[in-house]
C-alpha cells in the first residue's frame, strides 16, 4: 500500500466495484491471457515490437502503446496493482506514477499541477560485440548471440521469498521519514531507509526464502538472440534489442546493443558502397590483354578482362560500374567495384628474348660501346636513410677534403699551439 493510495486504503474513499475497472486491456493490446508467465510476456512483446518498429514501418503510435503495455505487466508490483485497480490504480499512485506518466499520454487522462513524478527506472544498457564479414554485410543475414544477463526470479516474482508482503511500517515504499529534533523549537523530516525491511519495501520470514534465488531477487540465465545483419549496413553499425538486458525488480529491463566488429577480407576492402581489389599481372598480359576470374562476396564468379588491344600501365585503376556494396536501406543500388594493377617485371631477360621484344616494340638507338659503361646497382633504402641522419655517405665529401686552392673546405681550420 501506498501513500496518498488506492480507494479504500489510508484515503478514507471507498473502493471502486471491480466491474467497474478495466483490467484487461493491456493484456489485448499484448495479444495475451492475463494468467501468461513473464516469458510469455517478454515473447508477446519482442514479436510486436518488431512488426510495429518505426524503423521497419510500423505506427509509431502503436509501438509506443505496446511499450507502455509491456513496461507495466513486465513489472511484478505494477502488475498486481493493474489487475486490481486497472490504469486508475496506477494513475492514484498505486505502485509509482511513474507508469502512469508514460500511460497517461497513451490512453488519455492525468493529473494536473502537483509535484512533478520521477521518472521510471531503467537498468543500465549492456554493449555486445558482434564478428561478421564483408561476405554478411554483401548478402545480408541473421546471426545468433548468445550472452549471459541478471533476470527477475520467476519463484518468488522478484520478492527474494514466498508470501512476501509490503511493509508495513513503509507500505512498500522502503523509505520513511523521520522527524529529529535539532533544537529547541526546530524540527526536521529526513527520508531514511526503512529498518524494517531494509529499504527494499517487502517482508517474509527466513523460512520461506526463494529457493532458486536464495534471497536474491534475481538469477543468471543465458539468453540467446537473433541479430539481423542488414544489407550494406556500415561498419560501426549496431542493432539495439529493447528489455533484453538485465533486470532488476522494480525496474525496466535494461537494452542490449550489439556492435557490429567487421573481419578484414583477404581480397576485397570496402570504402562506402564502393569495394576495391589489388591484382598483380605478368608484364605479358599488361602488353597483349588482361582476362581473369573473381569470386564475388556471393559466392558467384565473374569473369573480367581488359579492352582489346589496351595496355595495362603500373599502377592503373579500372571499375566495373554497380559491382560494389549495395547501399544502406537501398539494396537495389550498389556502389563500383575498383580494381587496381601491379605490373610484375621478369627479373632478368635473355639476348634471344631481347632480340625478339626489339621487333615488336619500340626502342632508342644506341651505339655506346658498353664495355666502358657503368652498371647499375639495385637501390637500398636503409643505407640511403642512414647516411641521410650521418650527414655524409662513404661516398660524399668529408671534412678533410680540400678544394682546388688546396685550403680545407667548410671554412679555415684552427689548430692549437704546441706548448
Amino acid at each position: 500500500m501506498f501513500f496518498g493510495g488506492f480507494p479504500g486504503f489510508d484515503g478514507g474513499g471507498e473502493e471502486p466495484e471491480q466491474g467497474d475497472i478495466d483490467t484487461s486491456k493491456l493484456y489485448e493490446m499484448l495479444g495475451i491471457e492475463k494468467t501468461a508467465t513473464q516469458d510469455e510476456i517478454k515473447k508477446a512483446f519482442r514479436k510486436l515490437a518488431v512488426k510495429h518498429h518505426p524503423d521497419k514501418g510500423g505506427d509509431p503510435e502503436k509501438f509506443k502503446d505496446i511499450n507502455a503495455a509491456h513496461e507495466v505487466l513486465s513489472n511484478p508490483e505494477k502488475r498486481e496493482i493493474y489487475d486490481k485497480y486497472g490504469l486508475e490504480g496506477l494513475k492514484d499512485g498505486g505502485g509509482g506514477g511513474d507508469a502512469f506518466d508514460i500511460l497517461s499520454g497513451l490512453f488519455g487522462g492525468g493529473r494536473r499541477g502537483g509535484p512533478q513524478r520521477q521518472e521510471t527506472r531503467k537498468v543500465k544498457p549492456m554493449v555486445k560485440e558482434m564478428k561478421i564479414t564483408l561476405n554478411d554485410i554483401y548478402l545480408g543475414k541473421m546471426k545468433t548471440l548468445t550472452y549471459k544477463r541478471h533476470k527477475t526470479c520467476e519463484p518468488c516474482n522478484g520478492k527474494g521469498g514466498k508470501d512476501a508482503k509490503k511493509c508495513a511500517k513503509c507500505k512498500g515504499v522502503g523509505i520513511v521519514e523521520k522527524i529529529v529534533q535539532l533544537g529547541p523549537g526546530f524540527i526536521s523530516s529526513q527520508r531514511a531507509p526503512c529498518g524494517d525491511c531494509g529499504g527494499e519495501g517487502m517482508c517474509y520470514d527466513k523460512k520461506d526464502q526463494c529457493k532458486s534465488c536464495k534471497g536474491q531477487k534475481i538469477i543468471e540465465e543465458e539468453r540467446t538472440i537473433e541479430v539481423p545483419i542488414e544489407q550494406g549496413c556500415p561498419n560501426d553499425h549496431h542493432v539495439q534489442f529493447t528489455g533484453e538486458g538485465n533486470e532488476v525488480p522494480g525496474a525496466l529491463a535494461g537494452d542490449v546493443y550489439v556492435k557490429f566488429i567487421v573481419e578484414k577480407h583477404p581480397v576485397f576492402e570496402r570504402i562506402g558502397a564502393d569495394l576495391h581489389v589489388k591484382k598483380t599481372i605478368p608484364l605479358y598480359d599488361a602488353l597483349t590483354g588482361v582476362c581473369f576470374t573473381l569470386e564475388h562476396l556471393d559466392g558467384a564468379k565473374i569473369v573480367i578482362a581488359s579492352a582489346p588491344g589496351e595496355v595495362i600501365s603500373p599502377g592503373s585503376r579500372k571499375q566495373l560500374k554497380k559491382k560494389g556494396m549495395s547501399y544502406h536501406k537501398d539494396s537495389m543500388s550498389h556502389g563500383n567495384l575498383y580494381i587496381e594493377f601491379t605490373v610484375e617485371f621478369p627479373k632478368k631477360m635473355d639476348s634471344g628474348s631481347a632480340d625478339i621484344l626489339a621487333k615488336v616494340l619500340p626502342s632508342t638507338k644506341n651505339t655506346t660501346d658498353k664495355s666502358k659503361a657503368l652498371i647499375l646497382e639495385d637501390f637500398d633504402a636503409s643505407a640511403q636513410n642512414t647516411n641521410a641522419e650521418g650527414g655524409r655517405g662513404r661516398h660524399g665529401h668529408g671534412e678533410d677534403e680540400e678544394d682546388e686552392d688546396g685550403m680545407p673546405r667548410g671554412g679555415q681550420r684552427v689548430q692549437c699551439a704546441q706548448q
